[in-house]
């Protein structure tokens, strides 16, 4: 498997309050060495540190080699270019491994989200229609053009609780109104996920029950 510059990258980094997960952008690989940018978090560098043992994950989408793969890598060098840029050299062979996937249930939720930049320009908030929700993303109605790979931060509220996450937009779907826009979450605390997939075994059980009361 050949990982090649401009490849969205996950970051599996283990700490003391669980599992983070960072998203960044190889910027150079070549034999067992990947450049990555310095992964960013509400626009300060994240301090990984050298020598800090990660996973790195990536997602091919060609129809030959298509699905998640993964590696396991060890932080060797902090430097900078025209960016802060992390060496990680791979201790293994990347590997495919199963996608992890969510129950998803239809919903009508208010979002806010914002589009990260690389400028350094204070991004304007944007509005949109969650028409339905997993613990691993949403599909996003909104009137705001948003591409593939368009990389946001979006805020919502579950019941008593509010949602915020890192994500990416997957997929563009057609649809009556236009184009709506499937949106992963790649950087989502545990705890939120958790009251996500909490909230949407529910629903599907209210819908359930309402598809059973309208066919008796």
């Amino acid at each position: 498997m050949q990982v090649l510059p401009n490849q969205l990258m996950e970051l599996h980094v283990e700490s003391n309050s669980g599992l983070d997960i960072y998203r960044t952008r190889v910027e150079d690989a070549y034999d067992d060495l990947l450049i990555v940018g310095v992964p960013i978090r509400q626009g300060v560098l994240v301090p990984i540190r050298i020598g800090t043992r990660l996973n790195v994950q990536f997602r091919v989408q060609s129809n030959v080699n298509e699905g998640r793969y993964s590696n396991q890598a060890i932080v060797e060098k902090r430097f900078r270019a025209n960016l802060p840029l992390l060496q990680l050299r791979l201790l293994g062979t990347w590997e495919k491994i199963q996608e992890r996937h969510f129950l998803r249930v239809p919903v009508s939720i208010d979002v806010l989200f914002e589009v990260i930049n690389k400028e350094g320009v204070e991004p304007i908030p944007q509005s949109g229609l969650m028409l339905d929700l997993s613990g691993g993303g949403c599909l996003l109605r909104t009137s705001y053009p948003l591409e593939r790979d368009d990389e946001i931060r979006v805020s919502f509220s579950v019941k008593d609780s509010q949602i915020t996450a890192s994500a990416v937009v997957a997929r563009l779907v057609e649809s009556d109104s236009g184009v709506d826009y499937g949106v992963c979450f790649v950087d989502i605390a545990e705890r939120l996920r958790q009251v996500i997939i909490k909230f949407v075994f529910q629903r599907q059980i209210a819908l359930a029950e309402l598809t059973r009361d309208n066919r008796e």
